[in-house]
């Protein structure tokens, strides 16, 4: 903004006043006009510039012109108003005229001859014949007074009584009272000689003699009139009902379309939801079939691969066995020589430790366990043809975290060219037995069912499968009976889950194939199934010295035994109808229920 910006002290207001003035005279008589206002600055309180007042004033005459414009609308519409009631009454009563208008005044024809006579009055001359035509204050209508001259029986008519009217004394209306009925005396003034009649009164004859219009609107009117009429009625009622009949037709024919539209409509929609529901089905079924084949051809790869590389090969242990430092282990001691030929009752020298061959306990071929003693201590020694050490991998497996670890057997194994050798010795104060050693006494039966349930337990916890259960390779170590330990002497069919991640069902474990072909196991099983019908067949053996036969009893399999009690017969039950239960909890009820009875 250009100038000054005052304030409202008073010493900046004389300076103003003061520059203003001296550049007025300056000017040499020239026009300086200042941005402010002199007056709203002197007053204090408000700085206002011409343009700003401009504005003020601008806005004033603006409201003033919106507030006239609006007062003057508001004027027109209340004209408007009035007028539009106006009009609607004025038409109001021009419908309530035009119905309720009645007939045109009737013509009358007064004859005062005889009453004038009767008065006293002198009356006219044949040859002059006042007629007076006048309207009635008390009546509506024309009224033509017609004096006739005197007749012969004038006299007899003056001494009627008052009361009673002269006969030459009419009124001729256009009536149809009098046209319908008309009387004597009417007929007589209407014979009346012309020369007698003044032209008003032939014309009040003729005009009495005339219909009215509302006569010829009623029901006097000419035949030919009232065929016309009926004519017109009928053509109007027939042009009625054909536009009826036109309307019914048409309304019929727009609730037929709409019918027809509404069940093409539902028709729609029901063959759209028949279509969509169709392709949800197909595309369910075409799911469920695509998941099948996959579930086909991945259950297809699985044998294919269980086929092509068995997991118990040995070269499949050794190449599991390369991640692991296995013969950095102090108990692992490689001889650089090949395999000795051992025999029962031969010597055979370990690590300068010489060890007494008593007994063969298994011949498998590849596979040997004898019974020795090494320094007056019973020991087991185990000898394969294999050079990958996997049973002392997965009994040093077994030992990890094991609560009773100062109850098992010691380990050592030593790796040849061509195989290795595998010797379990016992810790001082301790015993080892094979299970198969033990009697048929139930109570001890029962401790080790008891010993074996908690072996097996400890494996599937660390998902190890020893897949190759019986009583001639499990050996028990212990300071006595009720507190031993029990642990298997050969690993051969042995599987770790956790290496070994793609053997997923019981089909792929080599050791489970018999029990597939008898139906004791399903090819979905879990793996772990096939140690559970271990854990049967080896208590089976130890409580009838005889190898299970399993025989399916409607959905369900068990095995028949006399000798058996319900406690062995609901063990058996469980043991080989888990189905898909975790073998864990199988297991774990077993352990619970056994060792409450026998220990």
């Amino acid at each position: 903004m250009e100038g000054l910006s005052v304030s409202s002290q008073s010493a900046n207001q004389s300076m103003v006043q003061v520059n203003v003035e001296a550049g007025l005279q300056d000017g040499g008589g020239a026009s300086q006009w200042s941005t402010y206002c002199k007056e709203d600055l002197m007053r204090g309180g408000e700085e206002l510039s011409f343009e700003e007042l401009r504005a003020k004033r601008y806005y004033q005459q603006t409201e003033k012109e919106v507030e006239e414009k609006m007062r003057h609308l508001k004027q027109q519409k209340e004209e408007l108003s009035r007028e539009l009631e106006k009009s609607l009454l004025l038409k109001k009563s021009q419908e309530i005229s035009n119905v309720d208008q009645p007939a045109a005044a009737p013509f009358k024809i007064l004859d005062e001859s005889g009453s004038e006579e009767f008065a006293g009055k002198s009356g006219p001359s044949s040859d002059e014949l006042p007629d007076d035509v006048f309207l009635r204050p008390d009546e509506k209508g024309l009224c033509v007074r017609v004096q006739f001259p005197t007749k012969p029986n004038q006299n007899q008519q003056q001494n009627r009584p008052p009361g009673q009217p002269s006969w030459n004394k009419r009124d001729l209306r256009a009536e149809p009272d009098l046209r319908a009925e008309p009387d004597l005396g009417s007929q007589e003034n209407v014979s009346q000689p012309k020369k007698q009649l003044s032209p008003i009164e032939e014309i009040s004859v003729e005009a009495a003699s005339l219909p009215s219009p509302g006569e010829l609107s009623g029901g006097n009117s000419s035949p030919l009139d009232q065929n016309q009429e009926q004519h017109q009625d009928l053509e109007k009622n027939q042009d009625q009902n054909q536009y009826k009949e036109q309307n019914q037709e048409h309304n019929r024919y727009k609730e037929q379309n709409r019918h027809k539209e509404q069940n093409q409509e539902q028709n729609r929609h029901k063959e759209q939801n028949q279509e969509q529901n169709r392709y949800k089905e197909q595309n369910r079924y075409k799911e469920q079939n695509q998941e099948q084949n996959r579930h086909k051809e991945q259950n297809q790869e699985d044998l294919s691969r269980s086929h092509a590389v068995d997991p118990c090969d040995p070269e499949v242990r050794r190449q599991l066995l390369d991640i692991f430092d296995i013969t950095s282990s102090p108990n692992v001691h490689p001889e650089q020589r090949p395999l000795p030929a051992v025999e029962a009752c031969s010597v055979l020298d370990l690590g300068g430790d010489t060890f007494f061959i008593r007994s063969r306990l298994l011949d498998r071929g590849s596979v040997s366990i004898f019974r020795a003693a090494a320094e007056n201590q019973s020991v087991f020694i185990k000898v394969e043809r294999c050079s990958a050490p996997w049973d002392f991998y997965l009994f040093t497996r077994l030992k990890e975290n094991l609560p009773s670890a100062d109850r098992a057997a010691l380990i050592s194994c030593f790796l040849f060219e061509d195989g290795c050798v595998t010797v379990y010795r016992l810790p001082a104060d301790h015993q080892l037995t094979v299970l198969a050693d033990c009697g048929l006494d139930p109570a001890c039966v029962g401790v080790k069912a008891v010993r074996l349930l908690e072996l097996v337990l400890q494996l599937h916890r660390r998902s190890l499968l020893h897949a190759g259960l019986r009583p001639g390779i499990l050996a028990s170590c212990g300071a006595a009976a009720s507190r031993d330990w029990l642990f298997p002497l050969d690993w051969s069919s042995s599987l770790d889950l956790d290496l070994q991640k793609d053997v997923r069902s019981v089909q792929q474990v080599p050791s489970a194939q018999a029990y597939l072909r008898l139906g004791l196991l399903q090819p979905a099983d879990p793996p772990h199934t096939v140690d559970l019908v271990g854990v049967a067949e080896t208590i089976y053996f130890l409580l009838t010295n005889s190898e299970m036969k399993p025989e399916k009893l409607g959905s369900s399999w068990t095995v028949e035994h006399d000798v058996l009690t319900s406690t062995w017969r609901k063990f058996f039950c469980s043991l080989l109808n888990a189905g898909g239960r975790s073998s864990v909890s199988v297991l774990s009820e077993l352990k619970d229920e056994l060792s409450k009875i026998y220990l």
